[in-house]
């Protein structure tokens, strides 16, 4: 069994250590190219969010992406 997960998209660094945000990140986190994007992070998870959030709204988009990372692993389980 294979528990990897089939990621939306990646960041890329350059050996300067600067990263295009993807236009998909930018409209998810209702941010412009150029504006601050903030983020949580941890040894394994980084979490970027919507600067307007409130608390509720942010833990609440947390359950909804622990529903689809559970989703994705049980359709890469069952899939030819």
């Amino acid at each position: 069994m294979n528990n990897k997960i089939k990621p939306v998209g990646y960041l890329k660094t350059t050996k300067t250590a600067k990263s295009h945000i993807p236009e998909l990140i930018r409209r998810e986190t209702n941010t412009r190219a150029g504006d601050p994007i903030p983020y949580v992070i941890n040894a394994s998870t980084v979490l970027l969010y919507d600067p307007s959030m409130n608390l509720e709204d942010i833990l609440a988009s947390i359950d909804v992406l622990r529903q689809d990372v559970k989703l994705r692993v049980q359709n890469r389980e069952v899939a030819p």
